[in-house]
């Protein structure tokens, strides 16, 4: 691409006259930088490591200092809006599908998500990481996504994928984490994903024509639960009767902790909020709270288990 045209798509202003007239890529990840590719530089401390890996263009949205006057400095206003418009122009013509669908059936996709899945992207509503991951694709042929306004800037068109409810007999929750049911003259016995999600599952399957490995539920992140001892120790699944979950994502949260208290009303539920609360702090609830089930808001359930197998670490050594 000619210098003259990224300078135009990105809707920047060349800030010196370079010795090169063109690039061959763009990256915004500086360990994929190559020599002759562009570089949009979110970090001043990244700029001269991308110098001496030979780029041509420097892209930013401030006024840097011109440290090797032979390549190209664009200055933007607005940096990610720059890297959209060259995703944007990457994209265009491509015949591509996009499909904004909802939180729970885009982690059902990430999933069940093959290696045959080749030509599918799945975008993680993180400009910089979506970027590289279109990069490292070729012959797209549908992008999913959550995030309806990023998708429609890089495409313009967008089929949103309406929530369904599906006709399903026989439900059956054996537990909070496992269920049954029949849809279609399909018995689905004892499947690792709780009631709220089954509708998105037949989605899934529906999509796949029911060729997908449901095995795979077992890893499924949506839901997942610690099961902790007296003692606060990780121990196997359904072993007590105390366990933890945790989201980091308020939509999840919500309807995950509205199926709690449906389904498990009888029991002593606990809602935290980790926004303001230290590591420290968490696992002080943790050892002390009375609780059949805690959910924990604006975390990640890794996160918790990081805490408890820490703190265990430390207390064996005392």
């Amino acid at each position: 691409m000619q210098i003259s045209a990224l300078t135009d798509i990105v809707e920047g202003k060349l800030l010196n006259t370079p010795a090169i007239s063109f690039i061959t890529q763009s990256h915004v990840d500086i360990t994929k930088v190559n020599e002759g590719d562009a570089f949009f530089a979110t970090k001043d401390s990244d700029i001269q490591f991308a110098i001496s890996k030979g780029v041509f263009a420097i892209i930013v949205d401030f006024v840097p200092d011109i440290l090797d006057d032979e390549i190209a400095w664009i200055k933007v206003d607005n940096l990610d809006k720059a890297i959209t418009n060259i995703l944007r122009y990457k994209l265009l013509d491509n015949n591509i599908k996009y499909i904004q669908t909802n939180k729970i059936f885009f982690n059902l996709l990430e999933l069940f998500r093959t290696k045959n899945m080749f030509d599918v992207v799945l975008l993680k509503d993180n400009l910089q990481e979506d970027f590289e991951i279109v990069n490292n694709h070729k012959n797209i042929r549908i992008i999913f996504g959550t995030n309806l306004e990023f998708l429609t800037a890089i495409s313009g068109e967008v089929v949103t994928l309406e929530k369904v409810s599906y006709d399903v007999k026989n439900l059956t929750s054996h537990t909070l984490f496992e269920t049954s049911f029949s849809y279609k003259d399909k018995f689905f016995d004892r499947l690792k994903i709780p009631t709220v999600y089954i509708n998105e599952l037949i989605q899934q399957l529906e999509l796949f024509d029911y060729q997908l490995d449901l095995k795979k539920l077992n890893h499924l992140e949506l839901f997942k639960s610690i099961f902790i001892n007296k003692s606060n120790q990780i121990v196997s699944h359904g072993q007590t009767n105390r366990f933890i979950l945790a989201s980091n994502d308020d939509d999840i949260s919500n309807l995950e902790i509205d199926y709690l208290n449906e389904y498990y009303s009888y029991a002593n539920i606990k809602i935290v909020d980790t926004k303001d609360l230290e590591v420290d702090e968490i696992f002080f609830i943790i050892k002390h709270m009375e609780f059949n089930a805690l959910y924990f808001k604006g975390c990640d359930i890794k996160y918790i288990t990081d805490i408890l197998q820490q703190n265990y670490s430390t207390d064996s050594l005392i």
